[in-house]
């Protein structure tokens, strides 16, 4: 029994260490836009004072019409009011997008940064539709939260104080109805409030699911036909497609029970207003109120006694805005490290990236020549404790094909990866033409993956990866030294013919040559290979190395493989044992 009581306690602990992580994380996050949403508060807040003063110069028309008195003077102030509460409505509403938008384009760009940074290793560990998941409707999750909820957080403090006052200005007995069924209304609008909270995470967590198996599925279409599985997938697919429905509607609910409860109080509160004024004009009430209500304050206090409730229903409507928030920021704590580290993130400094994206991170210096690289005792352990590269040192010649040789999982591609900071360099140094490299060499260095990626577009766009400032004759030359053009001249359109995402249309090899051709267009001086010909057949492979070697001229290369003839073609051979990796 204790046991389980320590349980549930830890849990209970824990669920609010998460929910104030989550809370300092947006609160982090909205500090880039802080002066948008005062500034739509500000809007906001104005609306209700002078929502005061439409609804006396109204009360004061009517009551000057029944008593045969002019009501030019009434009909004159509520107008204006009208008018200066539209435009405090529109500035509000304005504002409130501004901050929304700017919070959304910070984190997005943030986000976005720091999945470049952790690049393949993260991305091929990690499911992408998730990630995409995360980067589009994780983000789009604060929307209402920074553009509607935070600024009206600070109009629910103000606006119905200031109805409330003038509501005791005219009548006690209203102002202390109004008092007395607030605090109810927001205690019963919290309790269903953490509901909508818990099932909009569900929600969210159950579409990334969906976002991802769908994803996964939809690359392996292939393989499902194949071994006639697609009817039993798509069957899955609909299943969880019906519980993320279900999952919906359940947001949905939540939603609409918070208005009913807000409704009925506000109800209540108004009927007993009304009730109070109409028997105190007749004179019928059981007790002495010890004051006079006529027929101007009378209709003064109707007035505001519904707008006195309409921040907490603009609150509630916005409510679950808070719980999507909270949600999407769940959903984006792993590309920060973590809610912790998310919290950390402190996008206030980093809100110059938005329009400054990666300025302030360090940039390798320039290379214009083939360059030497040295690793002395260089090793890599993953932040989960894995070891992806033990000490290794070696050397590579500038302008001269390297190849790292060696069995699957003892390090090779880490050792490439180290060079574009896409693995971390927790031991050693790397030298860069007798130089500590001090940046990773992303934007310096060519990089060609096992199965390199071929979009959807043309040869040309490519070869140039849609780089118009790329003259059209480097990249038919990077297309001829590559061996682009053995095969593109018998498609139907050369070098402009489409091909699919993911190279439909090319084989392996052809698709390998794209890349080859990538590098020599754009003339880096370092190409980095990682086992590029693991999925060619012989002869593909042949083609490959010929065009290798036609491209490393004036070039340093280096190149991860098992592969013999690759390994013949290297100038140098760094072996690698089992024993340099984890």
């Amino acid at each position: 029994m204790n046991n389980t009581d320590l349980s549930a306690g830890d849990m209970k602990a824990a669920q609010k260490a998460r929910k104030a992580r989550l809370a300092a994380c947006l609160k982090a996050w909205g500090a880039p836009a802080s002066a948008l949403t005062r500034l739509s508060t500000t809007f906001g807040a104005a609306q209700y004072a002078v929502f005061v003063g439409f609804a006396w110069g109204a009360a004061w028309a009517v009551s000057a019409l029944v008593n045969s008195q002019p009501v030019w003077p009434g009909l004159c102030l509520a107008l204006v009011s009208a008018t200066l509460r539209a435009v405090f409505q529109a500035l509000e509403t304005r504002t409130g997008v501004l901050a929304s938008l700017k919070v959304r384009s910070t984190v997005r760009s943030v986000a976005a940064r720091q999945l470049v940074e952790r690049g393949p290793s993260y991305v091929e560990r990690s499911d992408s539709g998730e990630t995409a998941s995360s980067l589009i409707d994780a983000v789009d999750k604060l929307d209402g939260y920074f553009g509607r909820y935070r600024p009206l957080m600070g109009v629910v403090m103000a606006g119905p104080l200031i109805i409330m006052a003038a509501a005791f200005s005219a009548s006690y007995v209203v102002g202390l109805i109004f008092l007395v069924t607030a605090p109810l209304l927001i205690l019963f609008m919290a309790l269903v409030g953490a509901g909508a909270a818990a099932a909009s995470k569900d929600q969210l967590t159950t579409l990334q699911r969906l976002a991802g198996r769908f994803n996964d599925r939809l690359r392996a279409l292939e393989t499902l036909n194949a071994f006639n599985a697609a009817d039993r997938e798509a069957e899955g697919l609909a299943a969880a497609s019906d519980d993320f429905r279900r999952r919906t509607m359940k947001v949905l609910a939540m939603a609409f029970l918070s208005s009913g409860v807000l409704e009925f109080f506000a109800a209540v509160s108004v009927a007993g207003s009304a009730i109070y004024i109409g028997f105190a004009l007749l004179g019928e009430l059981p007790f002495d109120p010890g004051e006079t209500i006529t027929l101007r304050t009378g209709l003064f206090c109707l007035i505001l006694a519904p707008e006195f409730y309409m921040p907490l229903r603009r609150l509630s409507a916005a409510y679950h805005d808070r719980a999507d928030a909270e949600a999407g920021a769940e959903a984006l704590a792993p590309l920060f490290d973590g809610p912790e580290k998310a919290e950390k993130a402190t996008l206030a400094q980093q809100a110059e990236l938005a329009d400054k994206a990666g300025q302030s991170a360090p940039v390798a210096p320039a290379l214009h020549s083939a360059p030497s690289l040295t690793f002395e005792q260089v090793g890599s352990v993953y932040s989960d404790g894995r070891r992806g590269l033990a000490p290794l040192s070696f050397d590579a010649p500038a302008g001269q094909i390297t190849a790292l040789w060696g069995p699957s999982g003892v390090g090779k591609s880490t050792a490439l990866k180290l060079l574009l900071g896409y693995a971390p360099l927790t031991e050693g140094q790397i030298l860069v033409d007798g130089q500590a490299m001090t940046a990773p060499l992303i934007g310096q260095a060519a990089w060609i993956s096992q199965r390199p990626h071929v979009f959807f577009g043309d040869l040309v766009e490519n070869i140039s990866l849609y780089d118009d400032a790329l003259p059209r004759e480097r990249i038919i030359r990077a297309a001829e030294t590559a061996g682009v053009m053995d095969f593109a001249a018998g498609l139907p359109d050369g070098l402009e013919t489409k091909v699919g995402e993911n190279g439909y249309g090319l084989s392996g090899g052809q698709a390998q040559r794209v890349a080859l051709a990538r590098a020599w267009a754009v003339d880096m001086k370092l190409v980095l290979l990682d086992e590029p010909t693991a999925h060619l057949d012989g002869e593909a492979e042949a083609r490959f190395l010929d065009a290798l070697k036609r491209i490393s001229a004036g070039r340093t290369v280096l190149i991860a493989t098992h592969s013999p003839a690759v390994r013949a073609l290297a100038d140098h051979v760094i072996e690698l044992a089992p024993e340099d990796a984890a």
